[in-house]
């Protein structure tokens, strides 16, 4: 997907209640996540839930594709997930080679059953609808959503909000994008709707929509790799998704202290040194106002 800071104070009273009833060092955690966070302790990874004792056992989807996992070995700690993960396990008290990557494919990965890992990462969005079959870590990071149109359209000239109201949009049915630019941008016309984000780019290819909302690395690719003669316009000034989030098995007794660990990661600057590392936009992108 510089991008805005997010400082999530990710617990609260009842978080730290919960992370309390579940042992010391997930209390310890929590705490650590406040502003005022104090070095973490490594942890007893004897006493946490995990599939395999004294390991912490990933999976991702194949192939995992850049900026958030490099020459698709997400063991190399390269990328902002890969890098997300091994901070999220040191905070845990793991070692790096403590813990083992495995492949489950996205769409496999919030559907209901068991799982084969401790946690999954790929970008997963969190929706009230997956977490009817599996649970979410608190979000670990929240991508800004961007306008894609040709390189000589003149949507490229668009500096607000209600600029871009003036063009014709596609977006997947029922879709964030969709919601966006309904909801938020509030086209004069109709957007297009399709099955697949695949097919609002076709339509922007062809000439049949003027623009498509996407989110900032997903336009990255596209325009760099997929659909040539397409450029990101600017970022968008909303974004009312839940943002992206670790998932587990349902019922997992591993979240409390996983959510713990993203919270201290966050308090002490890490995970804003992965953004910034790799995830950063171009420093002359625009916001809509």
């Amino acid at each position: 997907m510089s991008i805005r800071n997010r400082r999530q104070l990710l617990q609260s009273g009842a978080a730290l209640a919960a992370a309390a009833a579940l042992g010391p060092r997930a209390a310890a955690l929590a705490q650590s996540a406040t502003p005022a966070a104090t070095p973490v302790l490594p942890a007893d990874i004897a006493t946490l839930p995990l599939r395999n004792k004294g390991k912490l056992t990933v999976h991702t989807d194949q192939p995992a594709y850049p900026p958030f996992f490099i020459d698709n070995d997400p063991a190399n700690g390269k990328g902002f997930e890969s890098g997300v993960v091994y901070a999220v396990a040191d905070k845990l008290g793991f070692k790096k080679e403590d813990v083992d990557w495995g492949y489950t494919s996205f769409n496999a990965s919030y559907a209901p059953g068991p799982k084969p890992f401790d946690f999954y990462i790929a970008q997963v969005s969190i929706t009230d609808e997956r977490k009817k079959a599996v649970d979410f870590s608190d979000p670990y990071y929240k991508s800004p959503l961007v306008v894609v149109a040709k390189e000589d359209s003149p949507v490229q000239q668009a500096k607000t909000m209600a600029d871009l109201a003036k063009f014709v949009f596609g977006a997947q049915v029922g879709t964030l994008y969709y919601i966006v630019v309904v909801d938020n941008i509030k086209p004069e016309k109709e957007p297009l709707v399709f099955d697949t984000t695949d097919n609002s780019l076709t339509a922007l290819k062809n000439g049949q929509v003027d623009a498509v909302v996407l989110d900032m690395e997903t336009a990255n690719y596209v325009t760099s790799e997929q659909v040539k003669g397409t450029k990101i316009v600017g970022m968008l000034p909303v974004n009312p998704g839940q943002g992206s989030g670790l998932v587990f098995e349902k019922g997992s007794k591993l979240v409390p202290y996983v959510n713990a660990a993203i919270g201290a990661m966050i308090a002490d600057g890490t995970r804003d040194k992965l953004i910034k590392e790799w995830l950063a936009p171009p420093a002359d992108l625009i916001t809509f106002s």
